[in-house]
Parts: C-alpha cells; sequence; structure tokens
C-alpha cells in the first residue's frame, strides 16, 4: 500500500511522512518543489501542483493525505477516484465553520475543498485542528528573538494549543487503518489558555523573561509582516475580538485516536526552545 502526502514539505506534512516511514509504510511524499524535499530514506519524493496534478503521481496510492490548498482541487480528486485511490484524510481548519471566521478568506477557501471532496464521492475524513502550537514560531519567533517581547491585539483571546505531533499520529492511523471514515474530527490541545499564558509558557521554556505589549487593531495590523495577507489577519482579529476571554473548547478526541493524552503547549515549546532563542 503506498500513502501519498501532499504539502509534504510542511510541519505536519514532514512529521506525517517520517511517522509512516518509521511505521513501515510505503510512502510518496510530494511538493511543488520535489528538489526542496528532505525525505527520509526509503520515501519517493515527486512533483506534484494539486490545482493542476500530474495523474501518474497517484498510480499505485491507496490513500491520500490532502493539505489545503487556496484553489481547485477537483481534477486533483478526479484523478485520485480514477487511480482507484480509497480513502483521503484532509487536513482543514476550524475556520471552516466557526462563527466569524467561516466568512472569511481562511473559511471560504477550506468550505471549497471540503465541498469539492464531497461531491467527489471518495471516501474521506475531514480533520479540524485547534489552534497549532507552531503559530508562536509563525507570529512571535522573530520578535522574541530580536527584542524579548510580543505584541498581541488580543492577549486575553483562549486559544487550545495542538501539538503538531499528534495531529500527524491521528493523520497516520486514519490513512494505514480502516476506521472513522466519513466522519469528521474536530482535535484539540488539552487545555485552555490566554494567549498572554502561551507567551509565558514560552518564557519558561527559554529560561527568560518575554514581555507582552498590548496593541490596538491599528497597531498590530501595521507590524504586519508583508508575507501575511492582511484580509487573513482582519479574519483572525475579528475571531479573537468575538472571543474574548470565553475558555476555548477542550475534547478527548487525540486520546479516543492515540490512546495517550494530548500533549502539552509546555511539551512542545521544550522541544522548540532553539526557534525563540537569539541566533
Amino acid at each position: 500500500m503506498t500513502v501519498l502526502v501532499t504539502g509534504a514539505r510542511g510541519n505536519i506534512g514532514g512529521r506525517l511522512v517520517a511517522r509512516l516511514a518509521a511505521g513501515g509504510h510505503r510512502v510518496r511524499a510530494s511538493a511543488r518543489d520535489a528538489a526542496a524535499l528532505e525525505a527520509p530514506g526509503g520515501v519517493e519524493a515527486v512533483e506534484l501542483d494539486v490545482t493542476a496534478p500530474d495523474p501518474a503521481v497517484l498510480r499505485g496510492v491507496r490513500t491520500v493525505f490532502l493539505y489545503p490548498v487556496f484553489g481547485p482541487v477537483d481534477d486533483f480528486l478526479k484523478a485520485a477516484d480514477e487511480a482507484g485511490v480509497e480513502h483521503l484524510v484532509l487536513l482543514s481548519s476550524p475556520a471552516s465553520y466557526e462563527p466569524v471566521e467561516h466568512a472569511g478568506p481562511i473559511g471560504r477557501a477550506h468550505q471549497a475543498v471540503e465541498a469539492s471532496l464531497r461531491e467527489s464521492g471518495l471516501s474521506h475524513t475531514v480533520l479540524y485542528p485547534s489552534w497549532l502550537a507552531t503559530n508562536a514560531i509563525r507570529d512571535w519567533a522573530e520578535a522574541i528573538r530580536a527584542t524579548g517581547r510580543v505584541g498581541i491585539a488580543h492577549p486575553r483571546w483562549q486559544v487550545n494549543p495542538i501539538h503538531i505531533d499528534d495531529i500527524a499520529e491521528v493523520a497516520a492511523r486514519l490513512l494505514t487503518r480502516d476506521e472513522h471514515r466519513g466522519r469528521t474530527l474536530v482535535l484539540t490541545g488539552p487545555e485552555s489558555m490566554p494567549q498572554r499564558e502561551v507567551v509565558a509558557r514560552l518564557a519558561e521554556a527559554i529560561g527568560r523573561p518575554i514581555a507582552v505589549d498590548e496593541l490596538s487593531r491599528e497597531e498590530a495590523t501595521a507590524r504586519l509582516p508583508e508575507w501575511f495577507p492582511e484580509p487573513v489577519f482582519a479574519s483572525l482579529l475579528d475571531v479573537a475580538e468575538a472571543a474574548g476571554d470565553t475558555p476555548a473548547t477542550i475534547n478527548n478526541n487525540v486520546e479516543r485516536l492515540t490512546g495517550h493524552p494530548a500533549r502539552s503547549f509546555r511539551a512542545w515549546a521544550e522541544a522548540e526552545r532553539d526557534a525563540f532563542t537569539a541566533r
């Protein structure tokens, strides 16, 4: 059995590939630039643009991990059906259904992929992971390394950080076992905490304080990196403002699927402390 992992260059895709390979599964890892993939030994690296697929990439594939893309996936799903793919696991986002964000650009993009998958008739499972622990690197690592402080528009906004190893472990199980098919699964971390507390956990992990500056919406937008789309950021700010300090939802789906409690944000921060220290 061959498992195709799209988006294999990403944090989740890369860990999923490594986990599947370590489990003795035949893995085909794909990215738009296959030369940039750092795949484990024995893993087949292939070039694939899901929005303009080469059907040959799907030859011999039994299950697929589908990383979300901004663009049409209908041709890819048609090719998967014709190749005899039995099941797909889609990494989606709670933005697809979240009361505020579902109408924003992130929500609409994920809804489009989900709709295409439903209409394809292919067997599938949809994963909705909560606030990714890796968001801390994306949003704050550079500022922490440079200044020892971060600016946050809504530091009281409560999130439920999920360790990406838990997502990869759940996805690997669903790709290699005939279970939870036709389901949607919300995956969360083990606790809800304000973003200010998330920063405090980072400070504990790196062994030095990190100051938090509360920003206005205008101040936060002015600090936005060039690579971060402003409409997407505006949608995230809307979510944070609407949520206030209401605790984020927590469930036990990670433990139900893996047999162990969800990994903590503290564990993730300690493992990734180098990302937040001066280089």
